[in-house]
């Protein structure tokens, strides 16, 4: 594991907006805004579909994490996937 190692993900959300906090091994943080369409499923969809697959990954190698996630949740394509993505993609 680098210092970089993702360690911990967190989302605070209401209806209208959804951040996404993103903390690395080493201590550097990064937010991130999710869609503010429902943003509170796309927030729950984070945990679920999403930091399940980032968590331990490296912070840094931003493209492959963006790739891989949406392959893994390949069986439930959505729009609410893309817009949880997009939080930890710009967090990162």
């Amino acid at each position: 594991m680098t210092s970089h190692t993702i360690s911990s993900i967190e989302t605070f959300s209401n209806n209208d907006v959804g951040l996404v906090r993103v903390l690395t091994k080493d201590g550097s943080e990064g937010w991130g805004q999710v869609s503010p369409y429902n943003a509170d499923i796309t927030s729950l969809v984070v945990h679920r579909q999403i930091a399940p697959y980032a968590l331990g990954k490296d912070a840094l190698d931003i493209d492959k994490l963006v790739k891989e996630i949406p392959e893994h949740e390949h069986k439930f394509p959505g729009s609410y996937l893309r817009r949880a993505l997009s939080g930890l993609d710009t967090a990162l």
